[in-house]
């Protein structure tokens, strides 16, 4: 038997956007998809999120991902730290909570 190492997909800012915060979404984050500090800072909370609705890539390293909860949808800003060093090229570097004004305001973009 070879004794070779996967070699590690990179992925899109979209797919690292997606699997990281379905992940995190989950409490169960992805090491290799998340900066440390980000771990830090969400391990003593929990999240009850249902789906995520909506993801839409701004910019180059940036997405919002819209996501559903008992209490209807969240904003959230994800911020993407690009490194060839990162075993899937990309890592999410910040997320933030941000205000969404309607649940109509992220429909209008689709």
């Amino acid at each position: 038997m070879l004794n070779r190492q996967e070699e590690a997909k990179h992925m899109s800012v979209i797919e690292v956007c997606h699997y990281g915060m379905k992940s995190l979404f989950e409490n169960n984050p992805k090491k290799a998809l998340f900066n440390k500090s980000v771990l830090e800072d969400v391990k003593e909370h929990t999240f009850n999120i249902e789906e995520i609705s909506l993801i839409k890539v701004l910019g180059g390293h940036r997405c919002d991902v819209v996501a559903k909860d008992a209490k209807g949808h969240r904003s959230f800003r994800v911020i993407l730290e690009k490194n060839s060093t990162f075993s899937h090229f990309y890592k999410i570097s910040d997320v933030r909570e941000q205000k969404l004004v309607s649940k109509y305001q992220w429909r209008a973009s689709l």
